[in-house]
């Protein structure tokens, strides 16, 4: 009898090992939903798709998770307008705005210092956009095995004589 009892005993405690092993994993996810960060990867502070994005329709019922109020017309928007460009053009119209008002920021050491890390945060994205050397001899070499491919060099050699003549 004694035996019985312990293996009821060793049940019992096997299901409350699962379903805390279940709780356990469940806080961990949600914590992991609500920190954006994933294991390994240190902190998140740009999260670029949204879920609904990376994953679709999961199920019969999803929850909205990127907190959109209406994912299907935020979908459409990042679809035409990456949040990148989006990004981009709302700097181009403020960054000159705020360098004007600079004597304002100036009152302030930290506001001072948040405008010049904007400004040069601007300035180094606009060189990254720049295309390099390397990115054209890239972009020619993916012409390879085009059956177009001597046209586009010659096309490439002309604009180029163009720019020596400019």
């Amino acid at each position: 009898m004694a035996t019985a009892h312990t293996q009821q005993d060793s049940s019992q405690h096997s299901h409350k090992t699962l379903a805390d092993l279940g709780d356990a994993w469940l806080a961990w996810q949600i914590a992991l939903l609500k920190g954006n960060r994933l294991p390994l990867s240190g902190d998140v502070t740009q999260w670029i798709k949204t879920w609904g994005e990376i994953v679709g329709q999961v199920g019969l019922v999803n929850y909205n998770i990127a907190g959109s109020g209406d994912p299907l017309a935020e979908q459409r928007i990042g679809t035409q307008f990456s949040y990148g460009r989006q990004l981009g053009k709302i700097l181009d119209a403020l960054v000159p705005f705020l360098e004007a008002h600079r004597a304002e920021f100036a009152q302030s050491p930290e506001h001072l210092k948040a405008l010049d890390q904007l400004v040069t945060m601007t300035r180094e994205i606009k060189v990254l956009k720049r295309n390099s050397v390397e990115d054209v001899v890239k972009q020619v070499q993916r012409w390879k095995g085009a059956e177009d491919l001597q046209a586009r060099i010659q096309k490439l050699r002309e604009a180029l004589d163009a720019l020596d003549e400019a």
